[in-house]
């Protein structure tokens, strides 16, 4: 099973989802996880992580960068996806 973690934000962020991708890593055979340029770094260093998509999102939505990481997801045909999102949208 090929699973994605998605964790926006910085260091601090990536590495406290640590935890999560090693509970999908249990099940999963392939990790990727997808967070921006600031937290990439801190991904390369979770033990469970095989991949790392980094995406800086626009400030304005536009087409072409948001294509290009929709195609590669598609074409990567994870079986089950996590998005831990930030705390701010908690009510």
């Amino acid at each position: 099973m090929k699973a994605l973690v998605a964790r926006p934000g910085g260091l601090g962020d990536v590495l406290l989802a640590g935890p999560a991708v090693r509970a999908v890593a249990t099940r999963a055979d392939r990790v990727t996880m997808l967070c921006g340029p600031r937290g990439a770094p801190a991904a390369r260093l979770l033990p469970h992580v095989d991949d790392v998509v980094e995406w800086d999102p626009p400030a304005e939505p536009d087409g072409a960068g948001t294509d290009g990481l929709v195609r590669r997801l598609r074409e990567e045909s994870y079986d089950v996806a996590l998005v831990l999102a930030r705390g701010r949208h908690a009510p």
